[in-house]
């Protein structure tokens, strides 16, 4: 794989993760927007209830970590020789 090949892809991933965190916080502030009748005041299901619901970072973590993996084993690889 060739430098400008790992540069587009990179791009390609950053893009798409900025998409999906802007899209999820343009919802969640819509959803701040509703007033719930019976909030839940107990803390340990608010932080059950938000560590669940805001997986943003948590993607962005995983798709790092496999991309960060795919060139790893891409790196161990016998690269080709050229012909020609």
């Amino acid at each position: 794989m060739n430098r400008e090949r790992v540069t587009r892809l990179l791009l390609l991933v950053l893009l798409l993760g900025g998409g999906l965190l802007i899209g999820r916080w343009s919802l969640s502030q819509r959803e701040e927007g509703d007033v719930d009748a019976n909030p839940e005041t107990d803390v340990d299901s608010s932080f059950r209830q938000w560590f669940w619901e805001s997986r943003g970072l948590d993607l962005l973590v995983q798709t790092g970590l496999l991309f960060a993996g795919a060139l790893g084993i891409a790196a161990l690889l016998p690269k080709k020789e050229r012909i020609g």
